[in-house]
């Protein structure tokens, strides 16, 4: 059958929190002659029938009204070539939930472990023949920005999302297990000071890793967040968790990362790169001066933390002199419990500096310092029985 196309297609709704307008916008419009070709008039440069039309603006409306997410000037929504049942899913469990009913980090990583054995041992061969299918949207000037597409099959997306669990999991900061995993928001904020500060370009590149193990990291979000990590070491506080577990997976899927794949959540105190083990020695020095001094304000982590996690040559050699006078200061026992961990992470070191690090570099000196002061603040009690990188106990 025959059909004359539409000259002016029906708009898109659901997109004026994103740059969109109030009254809707379109997908397909040309506006200025440099659109158009072969002297054809408004949508005719891309020829629909009315059914057609229908076809898209109508599904598309349906899924920004009913499952858009909104981030940070974009809005993301997914959805199945054959229907899915609710619990199998996961993406969902990527989102900053708004109800009781969001997945937890040890639930969502149970159940994406279960449906992986379920499609590879045949129990769910309804799950090995779907599909996912996601796009990230915006608006611009009356116009649909269609700022990324992702498509893949559901085996696919189940294995990505297990991995960006496994690679996002880190120590919380008092060492007490695992921290929360964080969601997808709160990743995105990770690499800024505001959700203002972010583009939409990126947070569309964001949620692809997300959703495709293979896609990297941007080199931006190792940057940005190494950047507000040590903005968080600067002002005494500890780097946010979300920041640390953000860190070591850009470290984890990069494959040129040294030593990137003996990464854990935990300390593990046999990690064979210079610069992780570098941080382990600010993270000691600075507990060190605590135990010897007390509170003196800002201390060994406030005026050299910067300096250490990008010459590390340059200031972990004075910061092991200054530490001979900390040590004098202490008694008995814990003189000789600080004395044994410096010598041990020397000996890791070789007692090579490196004299600088380059961005992967400062990123693991960044997860050595952190997770050496989250195994400082274990309790007692805990430490017999903390995992390390190898399964083993410490």
């Amino acid at each position: 059958d025959q059909a004359l196309p539409m000259l002016s297609h029906y708009k898109i709704s659901g997109l004026a929190g994103v740059g969109g307008q109030p009254t809707g916008d379109s997908l397909a419009s040309f506006n200025k002659d440099a659109f158009r070709s072969y002297n054809l008039e408004d949508s005719a440069n891309a020829a629909f029938s009315p059914q057609s039309v229908i076809n898209y603006v109508e599904p598309l409306n349906h899924l920004l009204h009913h499952y858009g997410r909104t981030l940070a000037g974009v809005k993301i929504v997914h959805w199945y070539k054959d229907r899915l049942p609710e619990e199998d899913d996961l993406v969902v469990a990527l989102w900053d939930g708004e109800s009781d009913e969001e997945l937890d980090r040890l639930n969502a990583q149970a159940r994406a472990r279960e449906l992986l054995e379920a499609i590879h041992t045949g129990k769910r061969p309804d799950l090995a023949g779907n599909r996912y299918y996601a796009m990230t949207l915006s608006g611009a000037a009356g116009r649909v920005m269609m700022r990324d597409w992702m498509e893949g099959s559901f085996e696919e997306l189940v294995d990505s999302i297990n991995a960006w669990f496994d690679q996002m999991s880190i120590v919380r900061n008092d060492g007490k297990g695992l921290a929360k995993l964080p969601k997808l928001v709160a990743v995105v904020s990770a690499t800024v000071r505001t959700l203002d500060d972010i583009a939409p370009p990126q947070v569309a590149e964001m949620y692809r890793c997300g959703v495709n193990r293979h896609h990297l990291f941007p080199g931006w979000a190792l940057a940005k967040t190494l950047v507000r990590a040590r903005n968080d070491v600067l002002r005494g506080e500890s780097p946010r968790y979300t920041r640390m577990g953000l860190i070591k997976a850009c470290l984890m899927r990069n494959p040129h990362t040294k030593g990137g794949e003996q990464l854990s959540p935990y300390l593990n105190e046999n990690h064979p790169e210079p610069a992780y083990q570098c941080g382990r020695l600010m993270a000691v020095y600075a507990n060190l001066q605590r135990s010897a001094l007390g509170d003196v304000g800002a201390g060994v982590v406030q005026r050299f933390y910067a300096a250490a996690s990008v010459t590390p040559a340059h200031i972990l050699g004075r910061l092991a002199t200054l530490s001979q006078f900390h040590l004098n200061k202490l008694e008995g026992g814990l003189t000789h419990w600080y004395e044994g961990l410096l010598a041990s992470i020397w000996e890791r070191i070789d007692h090579e500096l490196p004299t600088t690090l380059d961005l992967e570099e400062q990123g693991l000196f960044a997860l050595g310092y952190y997770q050496q002061l989250a195994a400082m603040r274990r309790p007692k009690k805990d430490q017999d029985n903390q995992p390390t990188e190898s399964g083993d106990k410490e």
